[in-house]
């Protein structure tokens, strides 16, 4: 390693974005959830001013879905700090893994008949501000949970879930990057998953899921049956059959959304 203050300085940390899937739906650019909110409200397709995406950036004090990291505390709206602008703020997640999601019982845009509006990805950014214990050595998953009718009572869920190839953001941020691609906000990590709506049998990777019997357990439904009552969405950090350390957190969640054909 050259000895100069000029490299020397490019030994810090710099935070790095990552994608799974690039869907044409960004959160550099997100829409404004405001436009089309009764459709939102209604867990429908957006309209095509839309584009076939939609992002709620929780800059406009929003929350179409009713999203949070489903703990007896409540996230706050920030105003600024997020990818960019607002964004959803926890700074007391306690938890052996958080699960950021949407509010159970509440239809929204993110949930619904998936086969029938055609949908092809979700997406979310994270942020990691604080931590007890290491986690980045963990990857992000994404559960499409059905509640069986009883949206109260998550001992009867099922679903299948996927664990993606991005590890969770680090709590430890250095200088942005001007060259960084896409170009994220400091500590901001971008997540985006390819939902196969429309294929007849479980995609390659996924896994059924019951909320009481864990990972591989066929719940009685099938994929098909799946797409067509998504009921709630969740991040889980980490695999979803494994166990983890308890411990508090400090957490971040913006541009949450999700793209159709």
């Amino acid at each position: 390693m050259a000895h100069s203050s000029r490299i020397t300085a490019t030994v810090l940390f710099i935070t790095s974005a990552f994608l799974l899937l690039a869907s044409g739906c960004s959160h550099e650019s997100p829409l404004d959830p405001a436009v089309d909110a009764q459709k939102s409200a209604d867990g429908q397709k957006p309209g095509p001013a839309t584009e076939g995406c939609f992002v709620e950036t929780f800059s406009s004090r929003r929350n179409v879905g009713g999203w949070s990291f489903q703990t007896n505390h409540r996230p706050i709206f920030e105003d600024t700090g997020g990818n960019p602008d607002g964004y959803l703020h926890d700074n007391n997640v306690v938890s052996f893994a958080p699960h950021p999601g949407t509010e159970l019982g509440e239809e929204s845009i993110f949930t619904g008949n998936y086969r029938e509006n055609k949908v092809t990805s979700l997406g979310i950014d994270l942020r990691s501000i604080n931590y007890e214990f290491d986690i980045t050595n963990r990857y992000l998953t994404l559960k499409l949970m059905n509640d069986n009718g009883t949206p109260l009572d998550v001992e009867d869920d099922w679903g299948a879930y996927v664990i993606g190839d991005v590890t969770l953001p680090s709590k430890y941020v250095g200088w942005k990057s001007a060259t960084a691609t896409p170009a994220n906000e400091p500590g901001w990590i971008s997540y985006d998953f390819e939902i196969q709506s429309q294929a007849n049998g479980l995609p390659a990777g996924w896994t059924f899921i019951r909320w009481t019997l864990g990972g591989g357990e066929m719940p009685g439904g099938s994929w098909t049956e799946l797409m067509e009552n998504v009921s709630y969405i969740q991040y889980f950090y980490g695999d979803p059959v494994l166990y983890y350390i308890l411990q508090s957190f400090d957490l971040g969640l913006d541009n949450a959304r999700i793209s159709f054909e």
